[in-house]
């Protein structure tokens, strides 16, 4: 469940996406609310092609179709164009909010020769970690603009079976991150010190290899790591929206804060903003908005990873609360070939926010005070709530992962930061086992 609302738009805005009928592939992030009801209510019809059996409410057609195998992607864009003409319906633009359908989405697009496509081969090279950092650093001979890319990216290996583990460990080096090649949210994602650790890890999921899920090891990069959302149209570049994220918590690569605008000096602001937007458009991303994921190293910006799409969770509204723009508006109107205004990058406010964790904050998730009090916090616009606020006792989660967001916007930097320790207080997320303050710690005003 989530509590973020739907997002107003002028009549200007509305007026651009009048009688508009998008094909959206996947399901996920429509399955929420907010992005269901805000995409309905810009005034387009939507299709929705999914694998899932009962579909959402609020759509305009429902079509069941299994694309599982990402293998026969190619086929399955066929056959769905085809579905689509047996139907008589006629759309005006393809998109997806789901990473494993990207590549679908986009041989869609060109099939139909949409002017809003994303492009085959930029959601095919995004759709593997691993992919992208050893296309940039290939695309470096004859080529003017490179190697603006290549000094982003660094050294990774696909790892397929425990034989290719050694050579990936020789080219990567130690420490490194191991985690799937397919993959979000930081699922799976650990540091391994030396060739035990990466074994051990490698071994528990084996299995994984069986499935055509690989792993990946890539060198690990000092510094803070921050998201980008850039957004383009036809290869130009509209905006590209900086945040922080904090500290990770030991042992684990999830996302624990996350500061809206950022906190760097405008000058690295402007590094991550040009390194984010070239690497999108050197691996052949054209159109869209899609999450890019850096690190701000003593080096400069070194990318982690880019999603072809855009950002999750809770970002979309960090965006608005932010700079009172919607991102999936900006999906939908890229879709139709519509070339959208410029957003104006200038902070409305500051938006800090919190995630809690299974199984650190079990002691909350299973109980009715925790939920209670975020219901009295979001009446009283004292936060912004996205995600779960309880989960069964009997459930069996086994891992651990992010589970709800809370967030405060407020005028300025300190006055959020303030507000939002002061509730996880009151909550009790601060405990010995989550160090709130030492998550917020790098956010402070950088010159």
């Amino acid at each position: 469940m989530e509590e973020i609302g739907r997002h107003s738009l002028t009549e200007k805005e509305k007026k651009m996406l009048e009688n508009k009928t998008i094909l959206i592939i996947g399901a996920d992030q429509l399955t929420k609310d907010c992005i269901r009801s805000s995409i309905t209510s810009y005034g387009v019809k939507v299709i929705l092609v999914s694998t899932e059996i009962s579909p959402p409410v609020n759509v305009y057609k429902y079509i069941q179709y299994d694309f599982t195998n990402p293998q026969l992607d190619h086929i399955y864009a066929r056959e769905i164009v085809q579905i689509l003409t047996d139907l008589r319906l006629n759309i005006d633009g393809c998109c997806t909010f789901k990473d494993e359908c990207a590549p679908l989405t986009a041989y869609i697009c060109d099939k139909l020769q949409l002017a809003g496509g994303v492009g085959v081969k930029g959601a095919i090279i995004a759709r593997g970690k691993n992919l992208i950092h050893s296309f940039l650093r290939q695309e470096t001979a004859g080529v003017p603009y490179y190697p603006r890319t290549f000094g982003y990216t660094g050294r990774s290996a696909r790892v397929t079976c425990e034989e290719t583990l050694r050579y990936a460990i020789g080219f990567v080096g130690l420490p490194a991150v191991c985690k799937p090649e397919h993959g979000a949210h930081a699922d799976g994602v650990k540091l391994v010190r030396n060739e035990k650790e990466c074994l051990s890890l490698i071994m528990k999921r084996t299995s994984s290899f069986t499935t055509g899920e690989p792993m990946m090891i890539m060198e690990y990069f000092d510094g803070t790591e921050h998201d980008i959302e850039v957004i383009l149209y036809q290869g130009e570049v509209i905006a590209a929206v900086v945040s922080d994220n904090g500290p990770t918590r030991p042992g684990s690569f999830l996302e624990t804060s996350m500061s809206m605008p950022s906190c760097l000096p405008s000058y690295k602001i402007n590094q991550l903003q040009r390194a984010a937007s070239d690497c999108c458009i050197d691996v052949g991303l054209r159109n869209g908005v899609f999450n890019v994921e850096m690190k701000m190293t003593s080096k400069g910006p070194k990318l982690l990873e880019i999603n072809g799409r855009m950002g999750g969770h809770y970002v979309r509204d960090y965006v608005y609360s932010c700079y009172g723009f919607d991102l999936a508006w900006y999906v939908i109107v890229i879709s139709v070939g519509i070339r959208p205004p410029v957003p104006e990058l200038q902070p409305q406010g500051h938006v800090i926010g919190i995630t809690c964790h299974w199984p650190v904050h079990k002691h909350l998730l299973c109980g009715a005070e925790f939920g209670n009090k975020i219901e009295e916090l979001i009446k009283s616009k004292g936060i912004r709530f996205y995600g779960s606020k309880s989960i069964d006792n009997n459930e069996s989660v086994t891992t651990i992962k992010s589970v709800c967001n809370v967030s405060v916007v407020k005028e300025s930097l300190q006055d959020a930061k303030t507000a939002l320790l002061h509730i996880c207080d009151d909550l009790g997320i601060n405990t010995s086992l989550f160090d709130v303050p030492l998550y917020l710690s790098d956010f402070v005003v950088k010159e």
